[in-house]
């Protein structure tokens, strides 16, 4: 009796751990600065009248088939399931308002919440998956998906 349950331990004990998984969240930061200065983000800025320094665009971008949520503050701003388009490395996006928290909500499972002190000082974050790793760009240049 007692080898049938130290046998059974050893089977189903590592099978306990392989349905638990753990996110990791990488973060880069970019340049600090005031001006925006390339034609991209220029014309970003512009046609979605994102002058206001208190709005920056929130992009997701490569390896993404899920159910993603973004709440600002008290607001829902993204509701939808997304997914990559893969030619492009390019998923959703959408304009927050970096001077209140943003917390992105993957597969109703996952919660990060992007840095609310680093946020301002930035107009573009990209956010990537690869599996459980998430990597955040702070960055004021934008990326061009063509």
């Amino acid at each position: 009796m007692d080898i049938r349950i130290s046998y059974l331990t050893i089977f189903l004990f590592p099978f306990v751990f392989i349905g638990c998984s753990t996110i990791k969240i990488s973060e880069k930061y970019g340049v600090e600065m005031n001006v925006v200065d390339n034609v991209r983000s220029k014309v970003l800025i512009e046609k979605f009248n994102t002058y206001d320094k208190n709005k920056s665009f929130l992009t997701f971008t490569s390896e993404f088939n899920n159910f993603i949520t973004v709440k600002n503050g008290y607001s829902l701003v993204l509701y939808k399931r997304a997914e990559t388009v893969s030619m492009l490395g390019f998923t959703t996006a959408c304009i927050v308002f970096n001077n209140k928290d943003v917390i992105i909500t993957i597969d109703n499972k996952q919660d990060i919440k992007l840095n609310k002190v680093q946020l301002p000082k930035y107009k573009f974050i990209y956010v990537g998956k690869d599996k459980n790793h998430y990597t955040i760009e702070y960055t004021n240049h934008a990326k061009s998906f063509l």
